[in-house]
Protein backbone atom coordinates (compact mmCIF):
# COMPACT_ATOMS: atom_id res chain seq x y z
CA UNK A 1 0.00 0.00 0.00
CA UNK A 2 1.29 3.42 -0.93
CA UNK A 3 1.76 6.19 1.56
CA UNK A 4 -0.94 8.29 -0.52
CA UNK A 5 -3.61 5.52 0.13
CA UNK A 6 -2.59 4.89 3.71
CA UNK A 7 -3.05 8.71 4.47
CA UNK A 8 -6.34 8.41 2.68
CA UNK A 9 -8.06 5.53 4.85
CA UNK A 10 -6.09 7.22 8.02
CA UNK A 11 -8.47 10.00 7.17
CA UNK A 12 -11.73 7.99 6.15
CA UNK A 13 -11.00 6.58 10.15
CA UNK A 14 -10.73 9.94 11.43
CA UNK A 15 -14.02 11.03 9.69
CA UNK A 16 -15.82 7.73 10.72
CA UNK A 17 -14.66 7.97 14.52
CA UNK A 18 -15.85 11.30 14.57
CA UNK A 19 -19.00 10.84 12.90
CA UNK A 20 -19.60 7.79 15.21
CA UNK A 21 -18.64 10.06 17.84
CA UNK A 22 -21.70 12.38 17.14
CA UNK A 23 -24.14 9.52 16.68
CA UNK A 24 -23.46 8.34 20.65
CA UNK A 25 -23.64 11.95 21.72
CA UNK A 26 -27.24 12.22 19.54
CA UNK A 27 -28.42 8.77 21.11
CA UNK A 28 -27.11 10.20 24.76
CA UNK A 29 -28.85 12.96 24.23
CA UNK A 30 -32.70 10.73 23.15
CA UNK A 31 -32.18 9.18 26.03
CA UNK A 32 -31.94 11.63 28.53
CA UNK A 33 -34.95 13.52 26.70
CA UNK A 34 -36.68 10.09 26.76
CA UNK A 35 -36.08 9.69 30.40
CA UNK A 36 -36.84 13.29 31.48
CA UNK A 37 -40.00 12.98 29.16
CA UNK A 38 -40.92 9.67 30.97
CA UNK A 39 -40.36 11.53 34.03
CA UNK A 40 -42.81 14.09 33.11
CA UNK A 41 -45.31 11.69 32.07
CA UNK A 42 -45.32 9.96 35.55
CA UNK A 43 -45.63 13.05 37.24
CA UNK A 44 -48.84 14.23 34.96
CA UNK A 45 -50.66 10.56 35.62
CA UNK A 46 -49.93 11.25 39.36
CA UNK A 47 -51.37 15.21 39.33
CA UNK A 48 -54.29 13.16 36.93
CA UNK A 49 -54.89 10.80 39.75
CA UNK A 50 -55.22 13.29 42.19
CA UNK A 51 -57.15 15.24 40.06
CA UNK A 52 -59.85 12.96 39.20
CA UNK A 53 -60.11 12.01 43.10
CA UNK A 54 -60.63 15.85 44.09
CA UNK A 55 -63.08 15.97 41.51
CA UNK A 56 -64.86 13.15 42.16
CA UNK A 57 -65.01 14.26 45.88
CA UNK A 58 -66.51 17.91 44.96
CA UNK A 59 -68.57 16.43 43.08
CA UNK A 60 -70.15 14.11 46.03
CA UNK A 61 -70.11 16.84 48.18
CA UNK A 62 -72.12 18.81 45.23
CA UNK A 63 -74.34 16.18 44.94
CA UNK A 64 -75.06 15.96 48.96
CA UNK A 65 -75.32 19.74 49.23
CA UNK A 66 -78.12 20.02 46.45
CA UNK A 67 -79.83 17.25 47.94
CA UNK A 68 -79.49 18.92 51.32
CA UNK A 69 -80.99 22.28 49.74
CA UNK A 70 -83.54 20.09 47.80
CA UNK A 71 -84.87 18.87 51.54
CA UNK A 72 -85.02 22.23 52.58
CA UNK A 73 -86.96 23.47 49.92
CA UNK A 74 -89.23 20.80 50.32
CA UNK A 75 -89.87 21.93 53.85
CA UNK A 76 -90.25 25.29 52.91
CA UNK A 77 -92.22 25.03 49.23
CA UNK A 78 -94.75 23.00 48.21
CA UNK A 79 -95.55 22.01 45.19
CA UNK A 80 -98.92 23.36 43.46
CA UNK A 81 -98.88 20.61 41.11
CA UNK A 82 -101.95 18.23 41.71
CA UNK A 83 -101.49 14.08 40.71
CA UNK A 84 -104.55 12.38 40.08
CA UNK A 85 -102.98 8.98 39.87
CA UNK A 86 -100.46 7.01 41.69
CA UNK A 87 -97.16 5.41 40.63
CA UNK A 88 -98.94 2.13 39.72
CA UNK A 89 -101.64 3.89 37.46
CA UNK A 90 -104.63 4.02 39.89
CA UNK A 91 -106.68 6.56 41.01
CA UNK A 92 -106.83 7.67 44.29
CA UNK A 93 -109.29 6.60 46.98
CA UNK A 94 -111.79 4.55 46.44
CA UNK A 95 -111.89 2.33 43.57
CA UNK A 96 -114.54 1.38 41.03
CA UNK A 97 -116.68 -1.69 43.11
CA UNK A 98 -115.18 -1.41 46.36
CA UNK A 99 -117.81 -1.00 49.11
CA UNK A 100 -118.15 1.78 50.46
CA UNK A 101 -117.54 3.56 53.94
CA UNK A 102 -119.63 6.13 55.73
CA UNK A 103 -119.98 7.82 59.48
CA UNK A 104 -121.77 5.79 61.62
CA UNK A 105 -124.73 6.45 63.63
CA UNK A 106 -124.53 7.07 67.19
CA UNK A 107 -125.16 4.24 69.42
CA UNK A 108 -126.38 7.02 72.17
CA UNK A 109 -128.72 9.63 71.65
CA UNK A 110 -128.77 12.12 74.17
CA UNK A 111 -132.05 14.11 73.02
CA UNK A 112 -135.32 13.90 69.70
CA UNK A 113 -137.15 16.50 68.93
CA UNK A 114 -139.85 16.59 66.38
CA UNK A 115 -139.73 19.25 63.28
CA UNK A 116 -142.40 20.22 60.92
CA UNK A 117 -143.47 22.88 59.43
CA UNK A 118 -146.13 25.37 59.73
CA UNK A 119 -146.16 26.80 55.89
CA UNK A 120 -144.59 25.79 52.88
CA UNK A 121 -141.30 27.69 52.61
CA UNK A 122 -142.44 27.67 48.59
CA UNK A 123 -145.55 29.12 48.22
CA UNK A 124 -146.38 29.51 51.88
CA UNK A 125 -149.44 27.93 52.18
CA UNK A 126 -150.51 26.84 55.50
CA UNK A 127 -149.33 22.55 56.04
CA UNK A 128 -150.86 20.08 58.03
CA UNK A 129 -149.05 18.07 60.49
CA UNK A 130 -148.88 14.20 59.70
CA UNK A 131 -147.74 10.57 61.30
CA UNK A 132 -145.20 9.74 58.33
CA UNK A 133 -141.45 10.98 59.85
CA UNK A 134 -138.19 11.38 58.44
CA UNK A 135 -135.03 10.40 60.85
CA UNK A 136 -132.02 12.51 60.66
CA UNK A 137 -129.39 12.33 63.07
CA UNK A 138 -127.08 15.24 63.88
CA UNK A 139 -123.67 15.18 66.01
CA UNK A 140 -122.69 18.45 67.52
CA UNK A 141 -121.21 20.62 70.05
CA UNK A 142 -122.82 23.02 72.50
CA UNK A 143 -122.35 26.58 72.55
CA UNK A 144 -119.15 27.75 74.21
CA UNK A 145 -119.68 29.85 76.97
CA UNK A 146 -118.35 31.09 80.31
CA UNK A 147 -119.10 29.98 84.09
CA UNK A 148 -118.14 31.73 86.68
CA UNK A 149 -118.90 30.26 89.83
CA UNK A 150 -118.34 31.42 93.45
CA UNK A 151 -117.41 29.22 96.28
CA UNK A 152 -118.19 30.38 99.53
CA UNK A 153 -115.74 27.88 101.40
CA UNK A 154 -116.36 27.33 105.37
CA UNK A 155 -113.47 28.36 107.65
CA UNK A 156 -113.12 25.33 110.13
CA UNK A 157 -110.90 24.31 112.68
CA UNK A 158 -109.13 20.75 113.58
CA UNK A 159 -108.24 20.37 117.07
CA UNK A 160 -106.19 17.30 116.77
CA UNK A 161 -103.98 19.22 114.57
CA UNK A 162 -104.63 22.27 116.11
CA UNK A 163 -104.81 24.80 112.90
CA UNK A 164 -107.27 26.08 110.25
CA UNK A 165 -108.11 23.82 107.38
CA UNK A 166 -110.04 24.55 104.52
CA UNK A 167 -111.80 22.34 101.75
CA UNK A 168 -110.61 22.90 97.76
CA UNK A 169 -113.74 23.06 95.40
CA UNK A 170 -114.13 20.38 93.24
CA UNK A 171 -112.65 20.86 89.90
CA UNK A 172 -110.26 23.22 91.00
CA UNK A 173 -106.53 23.71 92.16
CA UNK A 174 -105.63 25.40 94.82
CA UNK A 175 -103.99 28.83 94.65
CA UNK A 176 -105.38 29.05 90.54
CA UNK A 177 -108.13 31.45 89.82
CA UNK A 178 -109.22 29.16 87.01
CA UNK A 179 -110.94 26.18 87.29
CA UNK A 180 -109.52 22.26 85.91
CA UNK A 181 -111.36 22.33 82.60
CA UNK A 182 -109.51 25.75 81.04
CA UNK A 183 -106.08 24.98 82.80
CA UNK A 184 -106.96 21.08 80.33
CA UNK A 185 -107.54 23.59 77.80
CA UNK A 186 -104.68 25.34 77.68
CA UNK A 187 -102.78 22.17 78.16
CA UNK A 188 -103.75 20.52 75.43
CA UNK A 189 -104.09 23.36 72.88
CA UNK A 190 -100.07 24.68 73.73
CA UNK A 191 -98.70 20.67 74.20
CA UNK A 192 -101.11 18.15 71.77
CA UNK A 193 -102.19 20.96 69.16
CA UNK A 194 -99.23 22.84 69.53
CA UNK A 195 -101.51 26.57 69.07
CA UNK A 196 -99.06 29.74 69.75
CA UNK A 197 -99.95 31.70 72.55
CA UNK A 198 -101.35 34.81 70.76
CA UNK A 199 -104.15 32.11 68.78
CA UNK A 200 -104.99 30.74 72.46
CA UNK A 201 -105.53 33.98 73.72
CA UNK A 202 -107.37 34.76 70.68
CA UNK A 203 -109.66 31.83 70.59
CA UNK A 204 -110.27 32.31 74.58
CA UNK A 205 -111.72 35.59 73.71
CA UNK A 206 -113.72 34.77 70.76
CA UNK A 207 -115.47 31.85 71.87
CA UNK A 208 -115.59 32.27 75.64
CA UNK A 209 -115.06 35.61 76.36
CA UNK A 210 -112.14 34.91 78.47
CA UNK A 211 -109.99 37.40 78.80
CA UNK A 212 -106.21 36.07 79.03
CA UNK A 213 -103.38 37.48 78.12
CA UNK A 214 -100.07 35.69 76.44
CA UNK A 215 -98.23 36.84 79.65
CA UNK A 216 -100.49 35.36 81.72
CA UNK A 217 -101.09 32.05 80.00
CA UNK A 218 -97.36 31.86 80.14
CA UNK A 219 -97.33 32.34 84.08
CA UNK A 220 -99.98 29.59 84.57
CA UNK A 221 -97.91 27.20 82.43
CA UNK A 222 -94.64 27.93 84.55
CA UNK A 223 -96.47 27.05 87.50
CA UNK A 224 -98.10 24.28 86.52
CA UNK A 225 -94.29 22.84 85.97
CA UNK A 226 -93.90 23.75 89.41
CA UNK A 227 -96.66 21.35 90.42
CA UNK A 228 -95.72 18.77 87.72
CA UNK A 229 -91.48 18.52 89.29
CA UNK A 230 -92.25 15.60 90.99
CA UNK A 231 -94.28 13.72 88.38
CA UNK A 232 -91.03 14.56 85.85
CA UNK A 233 -88.79 13.57 88.53
CA UNK A 234 -90.74 9.94 88.45
CA UNK A 235 -90.85 10.03 84.72
CA UNK A 236 -86.99 10.44 84.84
CA UNK A 237 -86.96 6.99 87.25
CA UNK A 238 -88.93 4.92 85.20
CA UNK A 239 -86.68 5.42 82.38
CA UNK A 240 -83.88 4.52 84.41
CA UNK A 241 -85.33 1.18 85.21
CA UNK A 242 -86.53 0.76 81.88
CA UNK A 243 -84.74 -2.71 80.24
CA UNK A 244 -84.82 -0.93 77.01
CA UNK A 245 -85.03 2.55 76.17
CA UNK A 246 -84.27 5.15 73.25
CA UNK A 247 -82.29 8.34 73.06
CA UNK A 248 -82.22 11.48 70.29
CA UNK A 249 -82.00 15.14 69.69
CA UNK A 250 -82.64 18.12 67.43
CA UNK A 251 -81.79 21.33 67.49
CA UNK A 252 -83.39 24.01 69.81
CA UNK A 253 -83.32 28.13 70.11
CA UNK A 254 -83.45 29.86 73.34
CA UNK A 255 -83.44 33.68 73.06
CA UNK A 256 -81.87 33.06 69.36
CA UNK A 257 -79.21 31.14 70.97
CA UNK A 258 -78.32 27.93 69.34
CA UNK A 259 -79.26 25.21 71.88
CA UNK A 260 -80.59 21.19 71.85
CA UNK A 261 -84.05 19.75 73.04
CA UNK A 262 -82.76 15.89 74.33
CA UNK A 263 -85.27 12.79 74.58
CA UNK A 264 -85.25 9.76 76.26
CA UNK A 265 -88.46 7.41 76.27
CA UNK A 266 -89.85 3.80 76.89
CA UNK A 267 -92.58 2.23 75.64
CA UNK A 268 -94.57 4.34 78.34
CA UNK A 269 -93.35 7.50 79.38
CA UNK A 270 -91.37 10.22 77.06
CA UNK A 271 -88.86 12.61 79.14
CA UNK A 272 -87.62 15.99 77.69
CA UNK A 273 -84.98 18.66 78.67
CA UNK A 274 -83.51 21.46 76.71
CA UNK A 275 -80.38 21.91 77.07
CA UNK A 276 -77.43 24.57 76.22
CA UNK A 277 -74.82 21.60 75.62
CA UNK A 278 -75.12 18.45 73.05
CA UNK A 279 -72.60 16.85 74.80
CA UNK A 280 -71.96 13.31 76.81
CA UNK A 281 -73.19 15.09 79.88
CA UNK A 282 -76.57 15.23 79.91
CA UNK A 283 -77.29 11.32 78.74
CA UNK A 284 -75.43 10.73 82.18
CA UNK A 285 -76.91 13.12 83.90
CA UNK A 286 -80.96 11.83 82.59
CA UNK A 287 -80.22 8.03 82.66
CA UNK A 288 -77.50 7.87 85.63
CA UNK A 289 -73.93 7.29 86.09
CA UNK A 290 -74.32 3.27 85.32
CA UNK A 291 -77.61 3.18 83.25
CA UNK A 292 -78.81 -0.31 83.05
CA UNK A 293 -80.92 -1.74 80.16
CA UNK A 294 -80.08 -0.97 75.88
CA UNK A 295 -80.15 2.08 74.30
CA UNK A 296 -81.69 2.33 71.29
CA UNK A 297 -80.00 5.70 69.43
CA UNK A 298 -78.23 7.10 66.00
CA UNK A 299 -74.71 7.08 65.90
CA UNK A 300 -74.32 10.05 67.60
CA UNK A 301 -71.27 10.08 69.60
CA UNK A 302 -72.35 11.51 73.13
CA UNK A 303 -74.09 8.18 73.39
CA UNK A 304 -70.95 5.59 73.29
CA UNK A 305 -69.61 6.74 76.72
CA UNK A 306 -72.39 5.78 78.67
CA UNK A 307 -71.22 2.54 79.69
CA UNK A 308 -74.43 0.59 78.69
CA UNK A 309 -75.52 -1.67 76.05
CA UNK A 310 -76.56 0.22 72.72
CA UNK A 311 -77.96 -0.52 69.59
CA UNK A 312 -77.08 1.65 66.40
CA UNK A 313 -80.33 2.39 64.72
CA UNK A 314 -79.91 0.67 61.01
CA UNK A 315 -82.23 3.30 59.62
CA UNK A 316 -79.66 6.22 59.44
CA UNK A 317 -77.24 3.61 58.11
CA UNK A 318 -79.29 2.37 55.11
CA UNK A 319 -80.14 6.25 54.34
CA UNK A 320 -76.67 7.01 54.87
CA UNK A 321 -76.01 4.25 51.97
CA UNK A 322 -78.43 4.43 49.91
CA UNK A 323 -78.07 8.64 49.42
CA UNK A 324 -74.48 7.39 48.57
CA UNK A 325 -75.97 4.80 46.10
CA UNK A 326 -78.58 6.94 44.59
CA UNK A 327 -75.91 9.81 43.32
CA UNK A 328 -75.29 9.73 39.29
CA UNK A 329 -71.62 9.38 40.33
CA UNK A 330 -72.14 6.68 42.64
CA UNK A 331 -69.56 3.40 42.39
CA UNK A 332 -70.45 0.11 41.84
CA UNK A 333 -68.84 -0.76 45.04
CA UNK A 334 -71.81 1.86 47.06
CA UNK A 335 -74.17 0.27 44.82
CA UNK A 336 -73.18 -3.20 45.89
CA UNK A 337 -72.37 -2.43 49.74
CA UNK A 338 -75.81 -1.02 50.04
CA UNK A 339 -77.64 -3.94 48.65
CA UNK A 340 -75.87 -6.51 51.08
CA UNK A 341 -76.43 -3.87 54.03
CA UNK A 342 -80.38 -3.91 52.69
CA UNK A 343 -80.55 -7.45 52.71
CA UNK A 344 -78.47 -8.30 56.12
CA UNK A 345 -81.30 -5.75 57.81
CA UNK A 346 -84.23 -7.61 56.20
CA UNK A 347 -82.45 -11.09 57.44
CA UNK A 348 -82.03 -9.32 61.25
CA UNK A 349 -85.68 -8.14 61.28
CA UNK A 350 -86.79 -11.63 60.95
CA UNK A 351 -84.51 -12.96 63.61
CA UNK A 352 -85.54 -9.84 65.57
CA UNK A 353 -89.42 -10.07 65.16
CA UNK A 354 -88.97 -14.00 65.69
CA UNK A 355 -89.70 -15.47 69.46
CA UNK A 356 -86.49 -15.46 71.36
CA UNK A 357 -84.34 -18.30 71.71
CA UNK A 358 -80.98 -17.91 73.40
CA UNK A 359 -78.92 -20.54 71.84
CA UNK A 360 -80.04 -19.74 68.34
CA UNK A 361 -79.64 -16.19 68.97
CA UNK A 362 -76.00 -16.29 69.91
CA UNK A 363 -75.66 -18.43 66.63
CA UNK A 364 -76.86 -15.63 64.80
CA UNK A 365 -75.12 -12.78 66.59
CA UNK A 366 -71.46 -14.40 65.91
CA UNK A 367 -72.64 -15.10 61.95
CA UNK A 368 -73.81 -11.56 61.11
CA UNK A 369 -70.62 -10.10 63.43
CA UNK A 370 -68.36 -12.04 61.03
CA UNK A 371 -70.06 -10.49 57.97
CA UNK A 372 -69.54 -7.44 59.17
CA UNK A 373 -66.06 -7.57 59.97
CA UNK A 374 -65.55 -8.75 56.85
CA UNK A 375 -66.63 -5.72 55.57
CA UNK A 376 -65.06 -3.79 57.92
CA UNK A 377 -61.63 -5.48 56.80
CA UNK A 378 -62.22 -4.93 52.92
CA UNK A 379 -59.89 -2.65 51.18
CA UNK A 380 -62.57 -0.63 48.97
CA UNK A 381 -61.11 1.87 46.22
CA UNK A 382 -63.53 4.35 46.40
CA UNK A 383 -64.74 7.36 48.26
CA UNK A 384 -68.25 7.01 48.84
CA UNK A 385 -67.69 3.04 49.56
CA UNK A 386 -64.82 4.11 52.31
CA UNK A 387 -67.56 6.38 53.99
CA UNK A 388 -70.17 4.36 54.11
CA UNK A 389 -67.66 1.53 55.57
CA UNK A 390 -66.03 3.81 58.16
CA UNK A 391 -69.37 4.57 59.85
CA UNK A 392 -69.77 0.62 60.11
CA UNK A 393 -66.59 0.60 61.77
CA UNK A 394 -67.64 3.11 64.16
CA UNK A 395 -71.22 1.14 65.37
CA UNK A 396 -69.32 -2.21 64.95
CA UNK A 397 -71.24 -5.03 67.09
CA UNK A 398 -73.74 -2.05 68.58
CA UNK A 399 -75.53 -2.59 64.81
CA UNK A 400 -76.14 -6.45 66.04
CA UNK A 401 -77.64 -6.25 69.87
CA UNK A 402 -80.78 -6.29 69.37
CA UNK A 403 -79.98 -10.17 68.36
CA UNK A 404 -79.04 -10.44 72.14
CA UNK A 405 -81.69 -9.08 73.97
CA UNK A 406 -85.51 -9.56 73.71
CA UNK A 407 -88.05 -6.71 72.75
CA UNK A 408 -85.12 -4.81 71.40
CA UNK A 409 -85.81 -2.80 67.85
CA UNK A 410 -83.38 -2.47 64.81
CA UNK A 411 -84.11 1.12 64.92
CA UNK A 412 -84.68 3.93 66.19
CA UNK A 413 -87.89 4.89 64.53
CA UNK A 414 -89.89 5.37 68.46
CA UNK A 415 -87.53 8.10 69.69
CA UNK A 416 -88.02 9.90 66.18
CA UNK A 417 -92.09 9.57 66.11
CA UNK A 418 -91.73 10.88 70.25
CA UNK A 419 -89.50 13.88 69.16
CA UNK A 420 -91.60 15.09 66.34
CA UNK A 421 -93.96 17.04 68.11
CA UNK A 422 -90.67 18.91 69.37
CA UNK A 423 -89.68 19.87 65.88
CA UNK A 424 -93.30 20.73 64.68
CA UNK A 425 -93.30 23.42 67.77
CA UNK A 426 -89.80 24.42 66.90
CA UNK A 427 -91.19 25.09 63.56
CA UNK A 428 -94.09 26.94 64.65
CA UNK A 429 -92.76 29.25 67.38
CA UNK A 430 -88.91 29.13 66.75
CA UNK A 431 -87.55 27.79 70.16
CA UNK A 432 -87.89 29.56 73.72
CA UNK A 433 -88.17 32.91 74.16
CA UNK A 434 -85.87 32.19 77.76
CA UNK A 435 -84.28 29.74 80.08
CA UNK A 436 -87.50 29.38 82.25
CA UNK A 437 -89.55 28.61 79.10
CA UNK A 438 -87.20 26.19 77.69
CA UNK A 439 -87.71 24.64 81.11
CA UNK A 440 -91.37 24.84 81.50
CA UNK A 441 -91.83 23.55 77.86
CA UNK A 442 -89.69 20.71 78.25
CA UNK A 443 -91.49 19.03 81.98
CA UNK A 444 -95.03 20.09 80.51
CA UNK A 445 -94.57 18.40 77.88
CA UNK A 446 -92.81 15.39 79.14
CA UNK A 447 -95.89 15.04 81.54
CA UNK A 448 -98.61 16.11 78.37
Amino acid sequence: MSKQEEQLLRKEMRYLRQRIARVERAREQQKERADRLEQENHELRVQNKLLKKAISELKSKLESTDAHKDKLAGMIFKTNVQQSESKNGRKRGGQRGHKGHGRRKPKKVDQEKEIYLSHCFECGDELEQTTATYERVVEDIPPPQKMVTRYHIQRQWCRRCNKEVRAVPQGTLEGFRLGLQLIIWILFHKYRLRTPLAKMEEALKEQYDIKLSQGGIQDILHRLKKRFGTKYEKIIKHIQRSKVKHGDETGWRVEGINSWCWLFSSKRAACYTIEETRGKGVPKTILGEKPKGVLIRDDYASYEHLGMEQQSCWVHLLRTSREAAGRDSASKEVIALHRKLKQMFHELKAIVESPFEGTKRKEAYKTYLKKLERIQRRTYQHTDTQKVQTRIKRQGGQLLTAIKYAGVPLTNNHAEQQIRPMVVTRKISGGSRSPQGAATHAVNMSIV
